[in-house]
């Protein structure tokens, strides 16, 4: 009777290990399946946060590439301005003489006519 309880003993305390052991090797695989989750996890937020600083500093960056190119482009709108008036002060003067070349032009052309009226009068023919 003694080894009878002693080998229900015995079996209990096998199915009791055996039954731990499983549960200790399913809890290491969750652990080990959980510690690469969480790993990856903190890989990625490293990385973005590694990211965050090349931004930060790009965005530093470009802030101040941003700036110096507002200071162009006013630099560029006030040239732009001075060279618009030069032109505008050009065109008057171009205008200026367009219309004494214009003038001139009408006064020799009304000689011309009148030298050939002149030459092709009848007096003219007598005479040469």
């Amino acid at each position: 009777k003694i080894e009878g309880v002693l080998q229900k003993m015995l079996d209990t305390f096998k199915a009791n290990l055996a039954e731990a052991t499983k549960k200790e090797e399913d809890a290491q695989a969750l652990y080990d399946k959980m510690k690469e989750a969480k790993g990856a996890e903190l890989q990625a937020a490293l990385d973005a946060l590694t990211k965050m600083e090349k931004e930060t500093g790009a965005r530093g960056l470009s802030k101040e590439e941003a700036q110096e190119e507002v200071d162009a482009l006013k630099k560029q709108v006030v040239d732009d301005t001075k060279y618009i008036k030069q032109v505008e002060d050009a065109l008057a003067t171009k205008k200026t003489e367009w219309k004494d070349r214009k003038e001139l032009r009408a006064g020799e052309l009304e000689a011309i006519s009148k030298a050939i009226s002149v030459l092709h009068s009848d007096d003219a023919r007598d005479t040469f």
